[in-house]
């Protein structure tokens, strides 16, 4: 069994508070270590991912750039990757599959909706997408 390490930790508190428990149950049942890298993203990360092309959203229109009632900071995704041999193997796809399958499964059992960066639209075809984006789940409210 994995457990997060403590940068994962600082990013996973970011996330509302659903997101933080399928986290946590997504890593007791992945066969994969998993590292977070991102939650909530402030405007030069959410600005620069999309000048980079790796969002199509800019500040303050991402999932990641949300804040609860109260005007507070919080996160409705998360960014994920397998963490192996201390690094993340970006190209195996097929993995962060895997992994999201277990987000899926935790969420499932925590009547959490979800959705999937590499499917977006959840019809099984990950090749129609603009953007695949692999290691990104997000909260459907």
């Amino acid at each position: 069994m994995y457990i997060y390490g403590q940068k994962s930790e600082s990013k996973i508190v970011t996330c509302t508070q659903n997101l933080q428990l399928v986290m946590y149950r997504g890593i007791e049942v992945s066969p994969y270590d998993i590292t977070i890298i991102h939650g909530w993203r402030g405007p030069e990360v959410q600005n620069a991912l999309f000048e980079s092309g790796a969002s199509e959203k800019q500040f303050p229109d991402s999932k990641h750039n949300t804040a609860d009632k109260s005007g507070q900071a919080v996160s409705e995704a998360f960014d994920f990757g397998p963490w192996i041999d201390g690094k993340i193997p970006w190209g195996e796809t097929h993995i962060f599959a895997v992994i999201a399958g277990c987000f899926f499964a935790a969420a499932s059992e925590l009547g959490v909706l979800l959705r999937w960066g590499g499917d977006w639209d959840a019809d099984g075809n990950t090749k129609e997408h603009k953007l695949q984006d692999w290691g990104h789940m997000e909260e459907i409210t």
